[in-house]
């Protein structure tokens, strides 16, 4: 797999990345929502890949952290079976860092933090988008959810709903067959 680029076309480098997971870290922010981080969910999939990429060269642009999120239900689907989420969550957590935010190591100048959050998706991420006073909530989107919207999946359509903060959605690449119709 070849270098990482993030959506500016800014490639990604190996250097200035600061220790996750550890809230310490955090740079010294100033006053203003432009100083507000940034909080993206992701749950693995290559839509929440795009719009963790594209959440961090807008962290980047405008100088802020990054807070990656990811939900744990109470159950999750194991081999076929609904198992309690507790008995994953290292393994969860294992994923979510090294794995889905391992592109994020390779930009430079990048500082971001990641979360495991027991809850519902769109709940757990716009409660870390208020404990961190998020400026911007950003949501991959595949559109193929269950909402009216035709071009907004189910999740991303209840953030937007719900959020009382910006949110950004960013959509899948110009690819249809992820996208329903919709008449207007």
């Amino acid at each position: 797999m070849g270098p990482k680029t993030l959506p500016s076309g800014a490639p990604a480098s190996e250097s200035g990345v600061m220790e996750h997971g550890d809230v310490s870290t955090t740079p010294e922010r100033t006053g203003g929502a432009s100083a507000s981080p940034i909080v993206v969910g992701t749950d693995g999939s290559d839509e929440a890949e795009r719009g963790m990429l594209f959440a961090a060269d807008l962290a980047l642009t405008l100088g802020v952290e990054l807070v990656v999120v990811h939900a744990l239900g109470m159950f999750s689907q194991t081999a076929g079976w609904r198992v309690p989420v507790a008995e994953h969550e290292a393994e969860a957590t294992a994923l979510l860092r090294n794995t889905w935010c391992a592109p994020l190591d390779d930009v430079d100048g990048l500082s971001w933090d990641w979360r495991i959050v027991q809850g519902v998706a769109t709940e757990a991420v716009l409660r870390v988008a208020d404990e961190v006073d998020a400026g911007f909530v950003v949501v991959g989107s595949h559109g193929a959810g269950n909402s009216d919207e035709p071009l907004l999946g189910s999740t991303s359509y209840w953030i937007v709903r719900n959020s009382h903060r910006p949110v950004i959605i960013v959509p899948p690449p110009d690819n249809h067959r992820h996208r329903r119709v919709g008449v207007g």
